[in-house]
């Protein structure tokens, strides 16, 4: 063999290592970069999507004032719909559920405070499953009540205490549409709890803590296309992230008020058909901001008020109509997209619901 090739080769030998060693560093390279989930140590919360790719909506619709009459509404909590379209709001303080068209013309409503059958002590949060059953997260009472479209009571499930099934004080109830099971939110119990779609108990995890898995007053939760559970909490920014049995996969947040960045305490979420989180940001900035799974910030919603009284904005004109209070937001709750696309936003502090529709790049720089 020539003596040039064989001191290539030998040369070779003698860097074995290294290249071994550059082979296996690329590798995990590799791997963290395409991993499902990131931790909130090595993710780069500021990660943006550029102003040409962010996610737009623009408000086109409001309804709603403070009061106790039909379509009147003091405090209310949570949004959704039914497989028509129809919208339902926990009317919170009311201690009532009401229903309404698309286009929020008022259809009825059903509850008064109380703890019989069909009554509510703070109904805080309200889910709908593919059969049109209604799910009422009855915080005080500690249950969950269940109801047709016209609020005919069907059934309860569970009681205040720590045993399986049972809650104390849960603030939210969501049905994985895939599975038709149901989860729960156990808050002041620091869990989540899984139960079948007839109610019966499956499993639960969480405790009080900060380690991974625990929590600090979980308050929301929502499922990506695999079933992936994603859980927001009160005392913590952004979502700790699970597999349907409770597996922990990762989690994403930081404090703050930039893009991307979570004021506390931290409100509800919601995840549309395209894997987009939507999350309501704390009462000192009052928006909602929009993700990836991986806690890519996409896109914002809404601003504090310009002017405000105790009971919310205050229209800059003086009375009248909140129209310059439009896409402002007090103390916002939840937020909800419907089949169309269409985010709906309760604007608790308003008394309100905004309504936004989502524009394309092209119609939002027109619109400038």
């Amino acid at each position: 063999m020539p003596v040039k090739y064989t001191c290539v080769l030998k040369h070779i030998r003698s860097n074995a290592e290294l290249v071994i060693l550059i082979l296996v560093t690329f590798l995990v390279v590799f791997m963290i970069a395409n991993s499902g989930f990131v931790s909130a140590s090595s993710q780069s919360q500021n990660a943006t999507a550029s102003n040409e790719t962010q996610i737009k909506y623009a408000f086109i619709a409001k309804w709603g004032s403070k009061g106790s009459g039909p379509g009147q509404f003091n405090r209310p909590h949570d949004i959704t719909f039914d497989s028509s379209g129809n919208v339902y709001v926990s009317d919170r303080d009311n201690n009532r559920i009401q229903k309404f068209t698309p286009n929020g013309t008022f259809i009825k409503t059903w509850g008064t405070k109380g703890s019989k059958d069909g009554q509510f002590s703070i109904p805080y949060s309200i889910a709908i499953d593919n059969s049109d059953k209604i799910y009422v997260a009855d915080r005080e009472n500690s249950r969950i009540q269940e109801f047709n479209t016209n609020g005919t009571f069907l059934a309860k499930y569970g009681s205040d205490g720590v045993g399986n099934g049972q809650f104390h004080r849960p603030e939210d109830v969501r049905i994985e549409s895939r599975t038709g099971d149901i989860y729960v939110t156990d808050t002041y119990n620091n869990r989540v709890e899984k139960f079948d779609k007839n109610f019966t108990f499956i499993t639960k995890w969480g405790s009080k803590g900060t380690a991974d898995g625990q929590f600090k007053l979980p308050h929301a939760i929502g499922f990506d296309s695999k079933g992936n559970v994603y859980v927001d909490e009160l005392e913590r920014p952004g979502v700790q992230i699970f597999d349907s049995n409770g597996k922990y996969l990762g989690k994403w947040g930081t404090i703050g008020t930039s893009d991307g960045e979570f004021s506390l305490p931290q409100e509800h979420l919601w995840i549309d058909s395209k894997n987009h989180l939507y999350l309501v940001d704390g009462a000192p900035n009052p928006r909602v901001q929009i993700f990836d799974p991986n806690g890519r910030f996409l896109g914002k919603v809404g601003t504090p008020c310009l002017m405000s009284t105790g009971e919310g904005c205050k229209d800059p004109d003086g009375p009248g109509p909140l129209s310059l209070g439009d896409g402002q937001f007090s103390k916002l709750e939840h937020v909800a997209i419907n089949s169309e696309g269409k985010m709906f936003v309760v604007d608790r502090g308003n008394h309100r619901i905004q309504v936004f529709a989502p524009v394309s790049n092209s119609t939002a720089e027109k619109s400038q």
